[in-house]
C-alpha cells in the first residue's frame, strides 16, 4: 500500500474491512507492530472519562468494548512508513478525548468540538513549523494546509526542532511527519511548491484562517489579496520583539491591507514578482520599532551575515502567541485588526515586584 511520504496509514481493527486490510498489509510488508502501549492508553482513557471509578475496572471495560465490535477487536494500527514501524493506538474518538483532556477547561468541551471542524493554512515552515505544531498539539484545528518549497539546512536547526538525520529533506515533509507522530488523525495537506498563484485557490479553499510565516514578498502579497477576496482573517508572526499582526479581512469595515500600511496597488505589484524595498520592509516589520540587535543585524545582511537572524526562544514564544490569537479567532471572539508586540526582553529588564 503506497502512502504519501508524510502520512501515516491507519487500520481500524474494530472495522471488518480495516482488520482485513491490516492482515493483508502485514502479510505483504515487514510491519513490526508495537501493541504494548494500548493497555496504558486505555487506562488513561478510562481514568479521564470515569474519574470517580476505580482504574482497575478499565480491564473489564476494554473487554466489553472489544466484545461489542463486529470483529471482536479494538484499536487502530498506525503504520509510519518513514519509521517502518506500526503502533497500536486508541481509535479516533478515544484518542482525541485523551489527547485533549488536559486542555480542559482552558478549552471547554464544546469549544474543542467547534475547533475540530476548523481549517487553518500556514505558509512557511521555518517559523511556521512552530505555529503549526502549536495548533496541532492543542488540536485547535481539524485540518492543516501547509506550504513551503525549501529544504532543511544545518543553520536552520537553531530554531527548527528537526533532526540532523533530516538535513537536505523537505521542511514541509519534516513538519508533517512530526505532526503525524503527535496525532495521526489530524488531517494535513501539503503544497511542496510553496504558495504561488497557481495553487492559491486550492490552498485557501475551505480555510477559516491563514498564517503568514514566510519571507517571500510575492507570497506575502498573494496571501493578503487571497484572504481579502475570501473574507478570511490572517495572522502574521514575525517574532522580533514578539511582533504579531492580526489582520481582519473577514470584517466588512476592513478596507485596507496590513492595517493601512499597504495599498492594493502595492500588493498587486509585489505579487507580480516585486522585490523587497526599504518602504515595503518598513510596512511589514516597522523598522523604527525593531530590536537594537535586529537593527544591527539588518545592516550586516549580505556583508557579514547570510540572512536575518532568528532565535528559537523568540520563535517559540511567537508561535504560542499566534496559536492563542488563532484559537480566539476560530471561536468567534472579538479581536480587533491590530499589530501587537509582546517584548519579553523588555519586560525582563524591568524590576517587577512580586
Amino acid at each position: 500500500m503506497a502512502a504519501p511520504s508524510h502520512r501515516a496509514v491507519k487500520f481500524i481493527l474494530s472495522n471488518p474491512s480495516g482488520l482485513d486490510a491490516w492482515r493483508a498489509f502485514s502479510r505483504e510488508t515487514h510491519a513490526p507492530l508495537d501493541a504494548s502501549l494500548m493497555a496504558g492508553q486505555w487506562r488513561e482513557w478510562f481514568k479521564c472519562t470515569h474519574p470517580g471509578d476505580p482504574v482497575g475496572e478499565s480491564t473489564a471495560a476494554f473487554s466489553a468494548r472489544e466484545g461489542s465490535s463486529p470483529t471482536g477487536r479494538y484499536g487502530t494500527v498506525v503504520w509510519y512508513p518513514w519509521r517502518q514501524k506500526a503502533v497500536l493506538l486508541l481509535e479516533e474518538a478515544e484518542f482525541i478525548a485523551v489527547r485533549t483532556n488536559r486542555n480542559r477547561n482552558k478549552i471547554r468541551g464544546d469549544e474543542q468540538q467547534t475547533l475540530s471542524e476548523k481549517s487553518v493554512g500556514v505558509v512557511g515552515m521555518s517559523v511556521g513549523r512552530s505555529v503549526a505544531l502549536a495548533l496541532a498539539m492543542e488540536r485547535i484545528v481539524g485540518r492543516l494546509h501547509l506550504a513551503d518549497a525549501d529544504t532543511l539546512e544545518l543553520s536552520n536547526l537553531n530554531r527548527i526542532p528537526a533532526s540532523v538525520f533530516e538535513l537536505g529533506a523537505s521542511k514541509l515533509v519534516s513538519a508533517a511527519r512530526a505532526i503525524a507522530e503527535i496525532d495521526p488523525y489530524l488531517e494535513v495537506e501539503l503544497w511542496p511548491s510553496g504558495f504561488a498563484p497557481e495553487v492559491m485557490s486550492d490552498f485557501l479553499g475551505g480555510l477559516d484562517t491563514v498564517v503568514d510565516a514566510c519571507d517571500d514578498p510575492a507570497a506575502k502579497a498573494l496571501l493578503r489579496l487571497g484572504a481579502r477576496d475570501r473574507r478570511m482573517p490572517l495572522v502574521m508572526e514575525t517574532n522580533d520583539r514578539g511582533l504579531v499582526d492580526i489582520e481582519r479581512y473577514d470584517l466588512e469595515e476592513t478596507e485596507d491591507f496590513l492595517h493601512g500600511r499597504l495599498t492594493a496597488e502595492q500588493l498587486t505589484e509585489l505579487a507580480g514578482g516585486g522585490a523587497w524595498t526599504p518602504e515595503l520592509l518598513d510596512a511589514f516589520v516597522d523598522l523604527s520599532a525593531i530590536s537594537d540587535r535586529a537593527r544591527e543585524s539588518l545592516n550586516e545582511v549580505g556583508k557579514t551575515l547570510v540572512g536575518w537572524p532568528q532565535l528559537h526562544s523568540d520563535v517559540a514564544i511567537g508561535a504560542g502567541i499566534a496559536a492563542t490569537a488563532i484559537r480566539r479567532l476560530l471561536l468567534g471572539e472579538d479581536l480587533a485588526d491590530q499589530r501587537i508586540r509582546f517584548d519579553f526582553n523588555e519586560q525582563l529588564s524591568i524590576a517587577h515586584t512580586a
